[in-house]
């Protein structure tokens, strides 16, 4: 059966910030999480300047393009009534949330996030379809920007488009760092039990257990609770899964990963948990562990534990700053990712990407405008999640053969492969020849097995991955790209098939 190819998907033109909130298209949309309801998919994300406050809403046909919609809560207006203590049942009962996080420019000299007068900013939500058949949007709150005075809610809506109502608080962070930061929830439905993942930078990354009937925490359990000495640390924050720089945790469970062992397939069960490493702003990139367990240890390729110092870190790297060759738009700073499956069984990364295109035109001294992009994933045969860099385009995952690899471009691709250093990864040309062998600006061995799986051996290592069908955008058209995880590293190799000479 000959390989279907994706048709040309017409992304929307990427645009910098305008003040008209409702031309944002994918841009604007920072640390995005994915909802699909009634053949519809709606994406959250964090505020932006320039919108109404209270989280983005986008809405999506086909997972390619999107239409800004509005806002999770309903707080145009409301600042004065909280400021006043008025929120409590009303303009979306957020007063707890408020009095918490709400900091005085005195105490801070900047970047404050909830205002004595009222005004609030939310960071990377979560919005899941709860056992009561409501929407649940896991929202955070934080006091100021680099601070851990911060909360993670629950609030609850009959329409995924809201308004949302907070229905309580799950875990709360003092200012301090003395405790994990209370933002970044994620949750999970998994083998009849919910979990939480969350917190940034500090002390990392921690999960608590849900209550799947309520949404709520599953112990109960209160910050007072914590404070008066009733509940330990470690009851009332969970427990610590990953450390350091990184922050944006999200849980993914997968039933019957094929695995390669010992010259046999077998099928496994795996908790995965992604999170971005580094600095936001320069250095940010995906990282991935797992674990057969949902409270871990979650540990990568060389069974190490997630752990971030300053930029790198140990975990595999699935994704960071790079470009291809003759792309005038560059993949910068990826991260805060979500992993979603679709009903049909598309498995796909939803993520803000960041590029230098704006500023290398002169257009915009600055890089902040974030793009919601999704990027299918596959498991190679060692189980480990493998990300097709495109943007997805409704391209399937399906068999290919050494001939169809072989014969797309004669052979040829660029090559991207990532290291532990965080400077953007420029792509390079390789071509496969018939007899196994690689050569190019990467020398080596290939080999495909299975229905499409391929081995990459370069570097000093061997790289483990899949062939799958993309769109290529910046060459306008369809083709093959190898996404593939060093077994010795944990970097990925990335190659796209190119007509280049």
């Amino acid at each position: 059966m000959a390989l279907k190819y994706p048709k040309n998907p017409r992304f929307n033109k990427l645009r910098m910030r305008s003040p008209d909130y409702s031309t944002w298209q994918e841009g604007c949309a920072h640390d995005p999480s994915l909802l699909e309801w009634e053949g519809k998919y709606y994406a959250y994300s964090t505020d932006t300047f320039g919108a109404p406050g209270g989280y983005q809403i986008r809405v999506s046909d086909d997972l390619l393009h999107w239409e800004y919609v509005g806002s999770a809560f309903t707080l145009e207006g409301v600042a004065p009534r909280y400021k006043k203590g008025e929120g409590r049942g009303a303009y979306g009962n957020l007063q707890a949330a408020f009095d918490w996080c709400v900091t005085d420019q005195k105490e801070v000299g900047y970047g404050i996030c909830t205002r004595t007068d009222g005004t609030m900013s939310f960071w990377a939500p979560h919005c899941v379809r709860g056992t009561d058949g409501k929407f649940w949007l896991y929202f955070c709150l934080t006091g100021y920007f680099g601070g851990s005075k911060s909360c993670i809610g629950l609030a609850k809506s009959e329409s995924p488009l809201g308004p949302f109502v907070c229905e309580g608080l799950v875990v709360q962070s003092p200012a301090g760092w003395r405790t994990p930061n209370a933002i970044d929830p994620q949750v999970l439905f998994a083998e009849d039990r919910m979990w939480m993942v969350y917190g940034s930078f500090g002390l990392g990354l921690y999960i608590i257990e849900l209550d799947p009937a309520t949404g709520l925490r599953k112990d109960g359990a209160s910050y007072a609770d914590f404070a008066s000495g009733k509940k330990t640390f470690a009851e009332y924050y969970g427990v610590h899964v990953a450390s350091g720089s990184l922050e944006g945790g999200v849980l993914h469970y997968e039933k019957g990963v094929p695995v390669f062992e010992k010259g046999k397939w077998t099928k496994k069960n795996y908790y995965y948990l992604m999170c971005s490493y580094g600095s936001l702003s320069s250095a940010y990139n995906m990282r991935c562990g797992r674990s057969e367990s949902p409270e871990g240890p979650y540990t990568d390729v060389n069974g190490n534990p997630l752990v971030c110092s300053t930029d790198i870190g140990t975990g595999n790297k699935m994704l960071g700053s790079f470009r291809w060759e003759d792309d005038p738009v560059d993949y910068f700073c990826p991260g805060h990712n979500d992993m979603f499956t679709t009903s049909r069984g598309v498995r796909l990364i939803a993520y803000h990407c960041r590029t230098n295109y704006f500023i290398e035109k002169q257009l915009s001294r600055s890089n902040n405008f974030h793009y919601l992009y999704l990027s299918q994933f596959d498991y190679n045969s060692d189980g480990w999640p493998v990300m097709n860099p495109n943007r997805y385009a409704e391209e399937e995952i399906q068999d290919v053969t050494e001939e169809e690899l072989l014969n797309i471009a004669a052979g040829k691709f660029e090559a991207v492969l990532f290291t532990q250093g965080v400077s953007t990864a420029e792509a390079k040309r390789v071509v496969l020849h018939k007899d196994g062998t690689m050569d190019g600006a990467y020398k080596g061995a290939w080999k495909m097995y299975g229905s499409r799986y391929i081995s990459v051996e370069t570097q000093g290592d061997e790289f483990l991955g899949v062939v799958m069908p993309s769109w290529i955008d910046h060459q306008n058209a369809a083709g093959l790209t190898v996404t593939a995880m060093g077994k010795k590293t944990g970097m990925a190799l990335i190659m796209n098939s190119t007509n280049r000479i």
